[in-house]
């Protein structure tokens, strides 16, 4: 029989081993929710780079902001307007972490963190970034599988559904999303690459996390992107209220056609005079 000292023993036990599990389980946390937006490092990716946060940032603020981004900065934070500003007003989606997994994320970034020397200002140091020059063929590719025409190896659905893109000759997209058609100009192919491998949105995730996007396949929609930023300023405004009017119209037509056909005959003599001629038929 287990003595209650032993009890209270294994309790106390496995309570500490999880909180210290989850403590280390700071970078397996950050590597699947953080890291499609932002890097340990000072670089900048869709959101800023977070080296070194915690000589900048208490870890309250780290911890608000994370849960609910908007909420802070609508609450007068001035430091989570800048930021919100700066990076193009792209909303962080708010995260559901309990205060362990916050504790561990925050010292998983901190261990990451550089020593700074000099009093050197390392949010403004840049790593180099390489030419991104896709082939045309990766960008029609990335076309086919932006708007369906070519299935994703792995069975997601096509990014139309949700998305929108200007581009001439293109059908327009969903409005569930936010439009793309400037999004490679604005967060470059590490931003772009880190939204579609990191699923930072709650749909995004639910819709591909299963249907993983391959490393071919998001190099052809980078490069499609690229291509639709880089022509926008060339491209019309796609509208389909004449083009919706114009096979209205002409579909009325070809009924009003049609119904007629039906109805020649019995225009031909009147609902009396066939009555008249069945009763007469009935009583020969």
């Amino acid at each position: 029989m287990v003595s209650k000292t032993s009890t209270s023993f294994l309790f106390i036990f496995f309570l500490f081993s999880g909180l210290s599990m989850n403590a280390q389980d700071g970078e397996s946390l950050f590597k699947s929710t953080c890291a499609a937006c932002h890097k340990t490092t000072s670089k900048k990716l869709v959101g800023p780079g977070l080296a070194n946060l915690h000589e900048k940032r208490s870890k309250e603020w780290f911890k608000k902001f994370v849960t609910s981004s908007q909420s802070f900065i609508n609450s007068g934070d001035a430091d989570a307007l800048k930021i919100f500003e700066e990076f193009n007003k792209i909303v962080m989606p708010d995260q559901i972490f309990s205060d362990t997994e916050l504790n561990a994320i925050w010292d998983y970034i901190k261990s990451e963190s550089p020593a700074q020397t000099n009093g050197d200002n390392i949010e403004t140091v840049e790593e180099a970034n390489l030419p991104f020059e896709p082939t045309k063929e990766d960008m029609l590719i990335g076309k086919d599988l932006f708007s369906g025409k070519q299935r994703f190896v792995n069975g997601g659905p096509s990014c139309i559904s949700c998305h929108n893109v200007r581009k001439d000759n293109f059908i327009a997209g969903g409005g569930l999303a936010v439009d793309l058609t400037d999004v490679y100009e604005r967060l470059k192919k590490e931003g772009v690459e880190g939204m579609i491998t990191g699923l930072p949105f709650p749909q995004m995730k639910s819709s591909y996390q299963n249907h993983k996007v391959t490393e071919e396949e998001t190099t052809q929609l980078i490069a499609f992107l690229k291509d639709v930023s880089e022509q926008r300023f060339y491209q019309g405004i796609t509208s389909y209220k004449n083009r919706l009017l114009l096979w209205g119209l002409s579909g009325a037509v070809i009924l009003m056609g049609i119904f007629p056909l039906f109805w020649y005959k019995r225009k031909r003599d009147s609902v009396n005079k066939r009555i008249y001629e069945r009763q007469i038929k009935s009583r020969n």
